[in-house]
């Protein structure tokens, strides 16, 4: 049976390798050890292997080292985002599966971040809160297709020393009649 790109994408190990090619980033499986060491070379290979096959990531190069070819990975972002189609016909019970790895990952970064040896929320652009809007259908579709627009914008930039990496999740829930 083939894996739903939604299993693909939220399975915990790939999650974490999907999100060291965030913002542009290409790697190799080498530089991938090493952001992720407590992943099993045996792991990461075979998951690779998997986003390379669901076509999530794809190979940018391959360069020639000691008789071997080291590829370089790149996310397809194309691929790399989950649809409406990637989520019909899934039950509540795989929603609430698939919201809980988001979240759980979400977790597991902002523990990464609070780690380090200094930290300042405010300096770092650390946030995390919940607003509510009134709006029609039209006016919410209008708000998605700005912020999209917004994101795809910043996306553009490229890393530079005066640039942090930052990640900005999005959940959208209407409130239940």
């Amino acid at each position: 049976m083939k894996e739903r790109k939604i299993d693909i994408l939220l399975h915990p190990v790939r999650l974490r390798i999907i999100q060291k090619f965030l913002g542009g980033d290409e790697r190799t499986a080498k530089e991938l050890a090493q952001l992720l060491p407590d992943i099993a070379q045996a792991t990461l290979y075979r998951q690779l292997d998997t986003l390379l096959k669901a076509n999530i990531l794809i190979i940018t190069e391959e360069k020639p080292i000691r008789g071997t070819i080291e590829k370089v990975y790149a996310l397809n972002p194309m691929e790399a985002s989950i649809t409406t189609k990637d989520i019909n016909g899934i039950s509540k019970e795989e929603h609430i599966q698939y919201f809980m790895l988001f979240t759980t990952q979400l977790l597991a970064q902002f523990e990464s971040y609070l780690e380090k040896d200094e930290i300042d929320l405010e300096r770092d652009g650390v946030a995390y809160r919940q607003t509510a809007f009134y709006l029609s259908d039209e006016e919410f579709h209008d708000l998605v297709i700005e912020i999209v627009r917004i994101f795809q914008k910043a996306a553009k930039n490229k890393p530079n020393p005066d640039r942090k990496k930052r990640y900005i999740s999005t959940i959208i829930i209407p409130e239940a009649d």
